[in-house]
């Protein structure tokens, strides 16, 4: 009757060292990239007016930034990063860009403020090329979620060995 009493206690304790995993999985959902104009590793024949990135979550109206630099790292945004007012889900950010880019590699480098209070990063790159700059090498459009997985792997790994330790204790007691 003890041993069955004690095997109830340690798995009311797995349990509620287990909670955190069932809601971390809630917390994970962040405003991830979806898409952009110009889109990410694309090639546009005029320089574009602005750049425009969609999320998949909805975002906070500051907080946000969209960072446009040339292949000398130079800043060709105006730093004017707004949310989208007429975007009803409020997934959409603009920056405007100086007038006249020429041919070349622009990296766009981004950062949202998710109205679930987490931020997200990511940078991707585009072509303006009028058929006479060779296209650049891709770089992947990224973001900072794969960051949390780790966190949780960790989280995962210490509560699977607490779990061992206690299962172990219990048996050398019976």
């Amino acid at each position: 009757m003890l041993l069955v009493l004690r095997i109830r206690h340690i798995i009311a304790l797995l349990t509620l060292l287990m909670m955190p995993f069932i809601s971390t999985s809630l917390a994970l959902a962040h405003a991830d990239y979806v898409s952009s104009e110009p889109p990410a590793d694309g090639t546009v024949t005029a320089a574009p007016e602005r750049i425009v990135i969609v999320f998949s979550q909805e975002l906070k109206p500051e907080g946000n930034t969209i960072r446009v630099t040339d292949a000398r790292g130079n800043q060709v945004d105006r730093g004017d990063t707004t949310l989208n007012r007429n975007d009803p889900n409020r997934k959409t950010l603009i920056v405007s860009l100086n007038p006249g880019l020429s041919d070349g590699v622009y990296t766009v480098n981004w950062k949202n403020a998710g109205a679930d209070g987490h931020s997200e990063t990511g940078r991707f790159r585009f072509t303006i090329s009028a058929g006479t700059t060779p296209a650049a090498a891709p770089l992947p459009a990224t973001s900072g979620a794969e960051a949390p997985w780790l966190a949780l792997l960790a989280t995962g790994s210490g509560a699977l060995l607490i779990g061992w330790a206690l299962r172990r204790r219990v048996m050398r007691q019976s």
